[in-house]
């Protein structure tokens, strides 16, 4: 609740509680906010560590209520009803998670920071079969000291024609992300910029300005040699409705209609704005540079999605590739209860067709 403007508060004793679960529980004479952390569930049981209970009058409940109304309200005007950021606003586990070997050192390093990040795994569908073994690590950059985060990059081998691009840009990003996608040939390492401070500041200024512009730019190389690499762009078309987005993904697939792909992100998309009629997404296209890659990322987080909830569109997507039901079964063994984040699709760098669906861990 915003403090009124003539309200002095006395901070000597205050704590801050960063909660990942909230519950209301009232009664005729008062309101209780229950605060707390997750813990691992027991079978289908969730559970929850409490950490603080406040109580309310009846009369100070409907004031909070209506401060927290015209503050989310606020918010989506100045950020013009967006939402870009790599995690979302869920209440998720803090469960052991596997992590491919290959990752698990990039891991330490991260939670060597000592700063709080988002954790996104994510399964990749295609012709070449099912891949879990994908991961991105994000950290909000201005909570981090910047010579940390360029230690890391050099700690997973980054390229030193990448790392100087990186650190030129890092002071404008508010978002760095580090990730890994598996496979035979070693897999690839990945460090991700995220521009969405720049983007929303514009919109601030010209609420109606839906100039593209550059929103996340990706250092990618392979993690057995450094010399396969590549530099990948990601520009958001901002303000766009569900109409506009269908019309862009058409654009994209231009002469591939018959796209599984794209017959799946159109499923999805129809899905996500059931759940938030009258609302939008951010939408991104990527392209990197020496290859075919031309794709597409939706962000779907406020849609409130799990990903159990795309499994008919998966199942379908999957018997179009030709993935047998057991091999996605393993790589999306831990997904199903997690919340859908984003999705991207279209044709890879080796010039398949793909679907690559994000689901949160950990919220950032």
């Amino acid at each position: 609740m915003p403090p009124e403007p003539d309200l002095r508060w006395d901070e000597s004793n205050a704590h801050e509680l960063r909660a990942q679960v909230c519950q209301v529980r009232s009664t005729r004479e008062e309101t209780m906010l229950l605060f707390g952390t997750s813990m691992p569930d027991e079978g289908a049981q969730r559970r929850a560590r409490l950490e603080g209970c406040i109580v309310l009058s009846p009369a100070l409940a409907k004031q909070l209520a209506a401060s927290l109304a015209e503050a989310a309200q606020a918010q989506e005007q100045r950020s013009g009803g967006l939402n870009a950021t790599p995690a979302g606003l869920f209440e998720t586990p803090s469960a052991p998670v596997e992590v491919p070997a290959e990752a698990r050192p990039m891991l330490q390093l991260v939670q060597g920071l000592g700063v709080g990040f988002g954790f996104e795994k994510s399964l990749k569908l295609s012709e070449a079969g099912a891949l879990g073994d994908r991961l991105i690590l994000g950290v909000r950059s201005r909570r981090a000291d910047p010579r940390a985060l360029l230690e890391i990059c050099r700690a997973i081998g980054m390229p030193p024609g990448h790392l100087a691009q990186l650190e030129e840009r890092l002071p404008q990003a508010n978002t760095i992300g580090f990730g890994f996608e598996g496979g035979r040939d070693g897999g690839f390492f990945k460090v991700y910029l995220e521009f969405w401070d720049l983007l929303w500041q514009r919109l601030q200024r010209e609420p109606r300005n839906p100039e593209p512009a550059l929103l996340f730019l990706g250092f990618k190389w392979n993690a057995r040699d450094s010399m396969q690499c590549v530099v990948a762009r990601y520009t958001c078309y901002p303000l766009l409705s569900v109409q506009g987005i269908s019309r862009r993904l058409a654009a994209l697939y231009e002469g591939r209609i018959d796209s599984p792909s794209l017959d799946a992100a159109r499923e999805i998309l129809e899905l996500a704005a059931a759940y938030r009629p009258g609302d939008s997404f951010v939408y991104v296209e990527a392209a990197e540079e020496g290859n075919p890659r031309r794709s597409f990322d939706i962000n779907f987080y406020k849609a409130g999605l799990r990903m159990r909830d795309l499994g008919p569109c998966l199942g379908a997507l999957s018997a179009r590739y030709a993935i047998p039901s057991a091999a996605l079964g393993k790589a999306s063994a831990d997904a199903l209860g997690q919340p859908f984040g984003h999705l991207s699709g279209g044709l890879g760098r080796d010039g398949r067709d793909f679907l690559t669906v994000y689901y949160e861990i950990e919220a950032l």
